[in-house]
């Protein structure tokens, strides 16, 4: 419960050093404790219900002494205080977010780092000169305008809580910097830029390929390695409860000893063995062989275990292989020939799991957080449709009826659409582990205990981006053991691979495309069929924005490569023709434009100067009011864009560029192929030379020169 002393104004948010810092915060189930005012650090993780959020406090003894109660009492009240006098725009905002005060604390300390410097050590003492003074020093200091305005920001910040501090410990009573907009100060608006980069097709079909290769050929050997290691480690790993209940005494594992040692020879195994750490002798793995037996080891070290061990013939190397026999294939050859050894399981464990991160994340649209706090069972097929749903929860933009964000999130009200490679993943996932999130942060046991993980945990972000390094890691050494060629390639600009990357990298896959919707659908498995019909098709997923954008960027670097082609003389024809140079003329406008963000892509995506679209031996310049054919969108979506699976030969917006007419012709060469065989049915005979016709009599007014030739 929270202790509070009354404020001179008679307000109950001034904190004792008893209360409790997360006193008017929902906080998670089974939370640890929380901290208290007077902590030097707060710890605020039980307050963060995102299972992919790890630790996350705020180290308040890095901040100078004479600020460190100023700086806990405006974070508790961040926390905590809900009512109307904090007003930092012209709007009172809802309390921030937990990892938001997090990072205003940083912005804070150092402002209160700059007033240390200059002998100032009350925020009383600030003067509007003092402020000014620090305003030049952010514009100067070199930090990116984004952090830049986050520094200032938290000044304001400070300022907007000061009728509920102390008299000392308030900053002037006139608004910073007269109250005038940052990116008036700052002499530019906050960078919109997209910064997160592509995966490189190269990396991303190597990568593509390879995980789908875990997930369909090796899961199973690893999953059963897994189980098996973690099996055998809850057998005699030290822990409460373990003592006096091993299966056999120590005088009684010799006579066991020939049974373990036949399967090791069937298998054509050497015995386990581990390498003195002083000495550098090889001896028996002990350890191994009395968890493989349910044995105390102390069984394995009497004169008669070392009798058989010593008598077996068999050969010993360093190592605890398992007693299972790899099946996976790759290419028609299993993966290995090994078993795979004790020290093995779990990272490979972690290749899979990453694998099965690139599947999901990259298939289906999912932001990363969205993947990584998935639960067992959230996969089910439609039974009308036969859709694959994919039900997940989420957080970004989720505020109660009060405008605030509510930590807990909620499930997606429209579930995701997804492809069978994604359900396969899943599959895999739920197999290789019992816990509830399928990316646990942890697997298994701890070492020195046997206590099961139960932190209720998922993998971070972080902890994913080097689980994915690893896995390219691993596979690149994979293939130099057993001399592969289709290794994948490290990106020189971009080394690190980041979950958020696969987001954006499926939209450009999608938008370059050729024939758009049709063919990313043959290529992926319908997954772009899928997604814009399903929860990804919303805009409250965010995708058709990076949709948008890519398929924006795409199609200007078309229209630069059709100003070339015209340019340097190439011929146009069909009833288009005069529309399409004008508007790839028209196009060059845009050449140094730019382009910031999704949204601003998305009013330039339905510009009438940019609709021009490659199909096969022709070319839509796209009027929606004239068009044959068009795709299932409501008459005033911007996104409403011609369905180049069914052109019709008489729609007055087809161009046919010098390119284009070398595909007829390619086509009018395999249908005279056709129409000459003389085992064809006559009906189809008649069916293509009638479009031999057809065909030829394009390519002939188009090489006559004639603008306007179509049927």
């Amino acid at each position: 419960m929270t202790t509070a002393a009354v404020s001179s104004e008679g307000q109950q948010w001034i904190p004792s050093s008893d209360s409790v810092v997360l006193s008017n915060r929902p906080l998670r189930p089974n939370a640890a404790a929380v901290s208290r005012f007077r902590d030097d650090r707060w710890e605020l993780g039980a307050a963060m219900f995102a299972p992919q959020l790890g630790a996350c406090g705020i180290p308040f003894v890095k901040a100078p002494a004479a600020f460190r109660g100023v700086l806990k009492h405006v974070c508790w009240l961040m926390i905590n205080y809900d009512g109307p006098e904090v007003t930092v725009t012209r709007v009172s905002p809802p309390r921030p977010a937990i990892l938001s005060i997090v990072t205003e604390f940083r912005q804070m300390k150092a402002f209160a780092e700059w007033l240390t410097a200059r002998g100032i050590v009350r925020f009383a003492e600030v003067s509007l000169d003092d402020l000014d003074e620090y305003l030049a020093t952010v514009k100067d200091s070199g930090l990116t305008r984004d952090l830049q305005q986050d520094r200032l920001t938290a000044v304001i910040k400070l300022w907007a809580y000061r009728s509920l501090l102390d008299t000392d410990d308030r900053l002037p009573e006139a608004p910073p910097w007269h109250g005038d907009r940052l990116h008036h100060l700052l002499e530019g608006r906050r960078s919109a830029e997209l910064t997160t980069p592509r995966i490189s097709p190269p990396v991303m079909n190597a990568l593509l390929g390879w995980a789908l290769r875990f997930i369909e050929d090796l899961a199973a050997d690893i999953t059963a390695a897994i189980r098996e290691d973690q099996r055998l480690a809850d057998r005699t790993r030290p822990g409460q409860g373990r003592a006096g209940r091993y299966r056999r005494e120590i005088g009684d594992a010799a006579n066991d000893l020939h049974g373990l040692i036949r399967a090791f020879s069937r298998l054509n195994i050497p015995l386990p063995g581990r390498r003195s750490a002083t000495t550098g002798e090889m001896d028996y793995h002990y350890g191994f062989l009395a968890r493989l037996m349910d044995a105390d080891v102390r069984s394995l070290q009497t004169p008669a275990s070392q009798a058989v061990l010593r008598g077996c013939g068999l050969p010993i190397r360093e190592g605890a292989p398992l007693l299972l026999v790899p099946s996976g294939l790759i290419d028609g050859q299993r993966w290995r020939d090994d078993p795979i050894d004790e020290s093995e399981t779990r990272p490979l464990a972690r290749h899979l799991m990453a694998a099965c991160f690139i599947v999901i994340a990259y298939l289906s649209g999912m932001r990363p957080g969205e993947v990584l706090s998935l639960e067992r069972g959230c996969l089910h097929r439609d039974p009308d449709s036969g859709l694959l749903l994919m039900t997940g929860r989420h957080w970004k933009g989720v505020r109660d009826d009060a405008g605030e964000l509510l930590p807990e999130g909620e499930i997606r009200r429209d579930p995701w659409v997804v492809a069978e490679p994604v359900a396969a993943a899943v599959t895999a996932l739920e197999n290789l582990h019992d816990e509830q999130l399928l990316f646990p942060n942890r697997l298994g046991a701890r070492t020195e205990t046997g206590a099961r993980f139960r932190d209720g945990r998922a993998r971070g972000t972080q902890k994913m981006s080097n689980d994915l390094n690893a896995f390219r890691d691993w596979v690149n050494d994979y293939c130099a053991r057993t001399g592969r060629a289709d290794t994948i390639p490290v990106d020189a600009q971009h080394p690190s691979i980041q979950p958020r990357q696969f987001r954006r990298t499926l939209a450009w896959f999608i938008a370059r495309k050729p024939r758009g919707i049709i063919a990313a659908a043959i290529q992926y498995g319908h997954v772009k069929v899928q997604m814009t019909v399903g929860y990804a098709g919303t805009y409250a997923s965010g995708f058709p924005d990076d949709l948008a954008f890519e398929e924006l960027l795409a199609r200007l670097d078309m229209l630069a490569d059709s100003h070339e082609h015209l340019t340097a003389g190439e011929h146009v024809s069909g009833p288009a023709a005069d529309q399409y140079r004008y508007r790839v003329e028209d196009a060059q406008r845009f050449a140094g434009h730019v382009l910031t963000t999704r949204r601003e892509a998305r009013a330039l995506f339905s510009n009438p100067d940019l609709q021009i679209y490659p199909g096969a031996g022709m070319t839509c310049v796209f009027d929606r009011n004239r068009a044959a054919c068009r795709v299932s969108r409501d008459d005033t979506d911007a996104r409403r864009t011609p369905d180049l699976s069914d052109c019709r030969a008489h729609c007055p917006n087809i161009a046919r560029t010098d390119r284009d007419v070398e595909v007829l012709r390619e086509q009018a060469t395999q249908l005279a192929e056709i129409a000459d065989d003389p085992m064809a049915p006559e009906p189809r005979i008649i069916r293509y030379r009638h479009e031999l016709e057809r065909l030829r009599a394009l390519i002939d007014g188009h090489d006559d020169g004639e603008p306007n030739s179509d049927d």
